[in-house]
């Protein structure tokens, strides 16, 4: 995979710029700020890079390990004693950037963290051409199990193409997967490598399942409402929230009510939530990567 000198330095500039607002948010994170709020914060620090959203910001508590965030009128704030994943990533001209980190509130379940840390930094060490993608979920389980912990076995780090958020080859946090036992990587693709760790016990952990109702769409491309045409051409097939979404249309001063209802009629994808399935604690640690001759350049260290 070839990529042009205007979109390799849109990459980078999108690596760095999702880099730079995790550093700078981590400031924000404290017991009893709302989620709504970081959730605007979040996407205002990203534009006012001069970037677009990747996707919408992935505000995720404790045993929820993803696609959680702010609703439109949400009231959540942050705990005092919570595991909080923040998954971002900016869009420069189509080229996307992908990251998360893991924040105590109450600075207990540093082990946890750290093993979703460790585990990314192993499974970015194997990076190579030619490398089979089982070889790197034997290196995030690997890691997570000497912590003392499990990977979740149905969550994976993915590839990235211009303006496709999740295209091609998907990444296993476990050695055996049925995808992964032939399937390599190749010089010029660019991966977003996510291991997520969980203190859950029994049979059942180190998965998830969707609960409860998606606070984030993406369009399929057919929309035949005017709203839905609007929100696509908006966020082409990228992922949204219904909060920003709806932020969006009064802007345009389109008034619209259920507008979940609305994208579901319309045949948008929705993204549930996805939480622990016994309850376990998650963490999370994530990187956006461009695999070279000789190893993988991180974009968003």
């Amino acid at each position: 995979m070839i990529w042009s000198r205007e979109e390799l330095h849109d990459l980078q500039l999108a690596g760095k710029i999702a880099k730079l607002t995790l550093d700078q948010i981590e400031a924000y994170i404290k017991p009893g700020i709302s989620i709504g709020a970081l959730h605007d914060t979040l996407i205002k620090l990203i534009q006012k890079r001069g970037a677009d959203l990747a996707f919408p910001p992935n505000i995720s508590l404790d045993n929820c390990a993803a696609h959680d965030t702010a609703n439109i009128d949400d009231k959540r704030v942050i705990p005092k004693r919570g595991l909080l994943k923040i998954d971002i990533g900016a869009n420069v001209n189509g080229m996307l950037s992908d990251t998360a980190r893991t924040f105590s509130t109450d600075g207990k379940n540093v082990r946890l963290i750290k093993a979703s840390q460790e585990a990314l930094d192993k499974a970015i060490e194997t990076l190579k051409p030619g490398i089979r993608v089982c070889d790197i979920g034997s290196a995030v389980q690997e890691t997570i199990e000497r912590f003392g912990y499990k990977p979740i076995a149905n969550l994976t780090g993915h590839q990235l193409e211009k303006a496709r958020l999740h295209a091609g080859v998907s990444i296993p946090s476990v050695k055996a997967m049925p995808f992964s036992k032939r399937t390599k990587i190749q010089e010029g693709m660019i991966l977003a490598i996510e291991p997520f760790a969980t203190n859950g016990k029994g049979p059942n952990s180190g998965y998830v399942d969707n609960v409860g109702e998606p606070l984030i769409f993406s369009s399929n491309g057919k929309s035949r409402t005017e709203v839905g045409k609007i929100l696509t051409q908006r966020f082409e097939l990228l992922p949204f929230s219904l909060r920003y979404a709806s932020q969006y249309l009064i802007e345009q001063e389109i008034k619209v009510v259920n507008l979940s209802q609305i994208l579901t009629q319309d045949h948008f994808h929705g993204y549930p939530p996805l939480l622990e399935k016994t309850g376990g604690l998650v963490s999370q640690a994530e990187h956006s990567v461009l695999i070279t001759k000789s190893g993988a350049k991180i974009l968003t260290e």
